[in-house]
């Protein structure tokens, strides 16, 4: 007798606390309100009959009774009807209601744990930004920074934001939390996962580079590239290639953009995002070998920003997108504005060299 009530207890306590895992909330909670409701409606039945209460008040005497509120405006009097009141409602429906509650309570619990850990498919995500990998040094700096420029850019502001990454198993660090990333635990090496994250119904998809000190991460991201386009071919992938040899294959392969992995400018993968090809531009201005911004000192007054660019271009100064006047930078001003600085920045073809009196003298030739 002693065995068979421990295993029974055994067996109670493993349904207990895996419950939940079983994923048949919907059952339980209509199984629970099936009951709670049919014990509203004997103890109702049972106060028409005994106490000859209307129905409208017989049901409210249940109600009230149920939920602990007792109002006091109705009451059984009999022996019978409170026999029955105590039966069904005190001994069972008050218990049931409880049951309920904790049923709903507890499965609140449940998945706001599995959204902090990464385990909860957002079945409903659509034309969002899909992040996979994460840097393996200083992510979370460089993950806010990211997010961060993402968030700031008109054409992808409005857009959810999802990560896809093994880096924090335990949750989102708080600085991330508070930009309101959706995040996935796993591997998307893993292709069961991809089909979980809603790669079909995804805006834009970012593949980042796992070490960008090794180049064993390219044969990572050539296989994560292709199951993803596998699932999605028509949306925007930008992928990072830590070997230049491999930018090519990534771009046969079906790759919207490619770019090294520049750990200290992530603007750069948002503009590649918005503008497929700024990337190369990007990325040639960092070079030693390639176009090159020169900031030329030189002073200049009253002359248009458009006058200013048609000089430096005609004289093959390079092509100035902005200049600095007491520190202040004015980036690309309207062609009509009337400028006043003392430096200019140009971006220069390799091998040349511009000087502040090649400038001034190109900016002060009169108009044609």
């Amino acid at each position: 007798m002693l065995l068979i009530s421990r295993r029974l207890w055994v067996n109670y306590k493993n349904t207990r606390l895996t419950k939940h895992l079983s994923g048949n909330l919907f059952k339980r909670v209509l199984k629970l309100s099936f009951i709670m409701i049919l014990l509203v409606i004997i103890n109702s039945v049972s106060m028409i009959f005994f106490e000859k209460m209307s129905p409208g008040d017989a049901v409210w005497l249940s109600l009230t009774t149920m939920t602990t509120v007792g109002y006091g405006d109705f009451s059984p009097s009999t022996f019978m009807g409170r026999a029955t009141t105590t039966i069904f409602m005190y001994g069972l429906a008050i218990s049931v209601l409880t049951m309920l509650i904790s049923e709903i309570i507890e499965w609140r619990i449940f998945t706001a744990l599995k959204k902090k850990q990464g385990l909860w498919e957002w079945k409903d995500m659509l034309d969002h930004i899909q992040i996979i990998n994460t840097p393996k040094i200083d992510a979370e700096r460089y993950l806010l920074r990211l997010i961060k420029e993402m968030k700031s850019t008109p054409q992808l502001s409005d857009l959810p934001i999802q990560l896809l990454t093994r880096k924090y198993p335990d949750g989102l660090p708080a600085s991330l939390e508070s930009l309101k990333v959706l995040h996935r635990t796993g591997e998307a090496e893993d292709g069961s996962i991809l089909s979980t994250i809603g790669i079909a119904s995804a805006k834009y998809i970012v593949i980042l580079a796992r070490d960008y000190s090794d180049s064993i991460s390219d044969s990572v991201t050539f296989d994560i590239l292709s199951r993803v386009l596998e699932i999605n071919p028509n949306t925007t992938v930008v992928v990072e290639a830590i070997l230049d040899e491999n930018r090519k294959r990534f771009l046969k392969m079906g790759a919207s953009a490619v770019l090294r992995p520049v750990r200290a400018y992530p603007q750069i993968v948002v503009r590649s995002l918005t503008n497929i090809g700024s990337e190369r531009l990007l990325e040639n201005l960092f070079e030693s070998h390639g176009d090159s911004i020169h900031c030329v000192d030189c002073e200049f007054n009253g002359i248009t920003w458009k006058d200013a660019v048609i000089k430096c271009i005609d004289n093959n100064l390079g092509t100035p997108i902005g200049y600095f006047s007491k520190g202040e930078l004015f980036s690309q001003p309207d062609f009509n504005v009337e400028c006043n600085g003392d430096s200019l920045a140009i971006i220069v073809k390799e091998n040349v060299d511009v000087t502040g009196d090649m400038v001034t003298r190109a900016l002060a030739l009169p108009n044609d």
